[in-house]
């Protein structure tokens, strides 16, 4: 008659090599979000009609002032960053034959962006927003 201890230890000792052969497999996912999020003004800011000052009133401090040729621009932006990250490790096999290892990752940035243009006489002239960008539209205004 066999004795459970020696499975349980048969079974330890399996489980154990094979981690130290195989290694382990770990999955990462990372978000991170820069910025608040902000609404549409709406029939808040009336093009032709609201002020700079009424702008900051209600929507707060912009996260970006840019001067263009004389007006300013408002631009408030929330940034989302998601990536995802795969790793496989072998740590016996690559204490034996090297470095071996596997990294993949990927990341995506997503923009929403509100930009108020404004005349030299501080009155709204323009707004813009854009949802789910891939690029900043800041970088994209000034390539143009």
């Amino acid at each position: 008659m066999v004795c459970r201890f020696n499975y349980v230890a048969i079974l330890i000792f399996v489980l154990f090599t094979g981690q130290l052969l195989f290694g382990c497999i770990s999955y990462q996912m990372t978000k991170r979000v820069e910025g608040e999020k902000f609404n549409p003004p709406g029939d808040a800011l009336q093009v032709g009609e609201a002020t700079l000052k009424t702008a900051l009133l209600k929507l707060g401090a912009p996260d970006h002032l840019v001067k263009l040729e004389g007006k300013d621009v408002l631009v408030y932006q929330r940034v989302v960053f998601r990536q995802n990250r795969l790793s496989l490790s072998i740590p016996a096999l690559d204490a034996w034959s090297g470095n071996i290892g596997l990294s993949v990752f990927g990341g995506l940035e997503s923009y929403d962006t509100l930009a108020l243009f404004f005349t030299p006489d501080r009155i709204l002239r323009q707004i813009v927003v854009e949802k789910s960008a891939d690029r900043p539209y800041i970088k994209t205004m000034l390539e143009d």
